[in-house]
């Protein structure tokens, strides 16, 4: 352990200096509505990514909802500025935290990075770090080296596998990585042109570190080794290396920051919005001490607290530990307080009652549930339990 982080210490120490100096000679390599040229084999990659861009349109996985695709569109054009029309943008619904970019400007921004920001300017900080990487050329030169180790069959599934999540087989899983992953330099470039990017947005450039304290915070509260870190992660360099270089390079460029964190409207807004939607996903994952710690981070921040007690109340009924019932019923009654509860904290907290044996707290629960949602699927089973006993 000491050993490691003596390493990490020489790590910062031995890029300080390029972090200071070399960005101010860092630029895009491409102009604004760059096109493969004839003569190139980009031609032939154009013509892949347009089929993989056509399959992407038809997945299921594409979240299509206006306000929340509006809100993601709006920060890639902020950050991009002039080359905001070179840009595609698809969010895709997936609980990981991950952002990326294709040669051809399609950009996938997946739900998970919008659930574990504390602000507009995380997301901004990780959009322009890839928009960075689109605009040295490092996507192109990435998918050329995947080009040379698979088929053109391969290739398309890979890409659908890229764009969406979903699993792949485990040969094709390496090569997969091997095209997310850039090199030491290519990520130091698009670290500093990205925050660049950021601060000339008029985003906080303090983001571009906070970001990645957020995902080590994460990481520390894994409660099972089985929780492993997501594709961003596995193909970035480490977290604690990342955030300790920027917040220094940050520091002296822009200054320290003037004051604390805070969620911005723009952010709770979209949250409270589509809570059910974003976090019914994190919770699937059954990563209940990165669940815990996500939840943490949004009753910190200020999301409505009917929702996220509500989803503290999912989170200990799914896990099923010793004393997570009691953690449970505590929750969704917290929930319930609020009038921005789902119906679900109703009858979730009814069955709670009713395992505990509680059937009059039960039935209460239940006919609230059913005031609140009559249309509701599954009232006849919820209208068997207030039959019982007569009551």
């Amino acid at each position: 352990m000491l050993r490691r982080r003596k390493s990490r210490l020489g790590l910062h120490l031995l890029l300080l200096p390029v972090l200071l100096f070399a960005d101010d000679e860092l630029d895009h390599l491409i102009e604004p509505g760059y096109q493969p040229e004839e003569a190139r084999d980009e031609q032939g990659l154009w013509m892949e990514f347009k089929e993989m861009e056509r399959e992407l349109n038809k997945s299921a996985l594409l979240v299509r909802d206006a306000e929340l695709r509006n809100y993601v569109d709006g920060i890639v054009c902020r950050v991009a500025g002039e080359y905001c029309n070179d840009f595609r943008v698809y969010l895709v619904r997936n609980p990981g935290f991950n952002a990326s970019m294709t040669a051809t400007g399609m950009m996938q921004v997946w739900t998970g990075l919008i659930v574990r920001a504390s602000s507009t300017d995380e997301i901004a900080a990780v959009i322009g770090h890839e928009i960075a990487h689109y605009t040295r050329l490092h996507s192109l030169q990435g998918f050329r080296k995947l080009k040379s180790q698979m088929t053109k069959g391969s290739v398309f599934d890979f890409g659908l596998a890229v764009l969406t999540g979903v699993s792949v087989p485990l040969g094709q899983a390496t090569a997969l990585l091997n095209y997310l992953s850039f090199n030491r330099e290519q990520e130091t470039e698009a670290d500093l042109l990205g925050t660049r990017l950021l601060a000339e947005a008029a985003y906080d450039p303090h983001a571009s570190y906070r970001v990645w304290y957020g995902l080590l915070a994460e990481e520390a509260a894994a409660e099972v080794k089985r929780e492993n870190v997501g594709v961003f992660s596995q193909t970035h360099p480490n977290s604690e290396d990342r955030a300790g270089y920027l917040k220094s390079y940050v520091e002296n460029r822009y200054g320290r920051p003037d004051v604390e964190q805070v969620a911005d409207q723009g952010l709770l807004d979209i949250l409270n919005n589509y809570y059910l939607l974003l976090m019914e996903d994190q919770l699937d994952t059954n990563r209940f001490g990165r669940t815990r710690e996500i939840l943490e981070r949004h009753t910190k921040i200020g999301v409505e607290p009917g929702l996220v007690n509500y989803f503290f109340g999912e989170m200990y009924r799914q896990r099923g530990d010793e004393g997570d019932q009691e953690l449970a019923v505590a929750a969704y009654t917290k929930s319930v307080e609020s009038n921005l509860a789902p119906p679900e904290a109703h009858k979730n907290l009814g069955y709670l009652y009713l395992k505990a044996k509680n059937n009059q707290q039960a039935k209460d629960s239940f006919r609230k549930y059913l005031e609140i949602n009559p249309e509701a699927s599954d009232r006849a089973m919820i209208e068997f339990y207030l039959a019982e006993d007569g009551q």
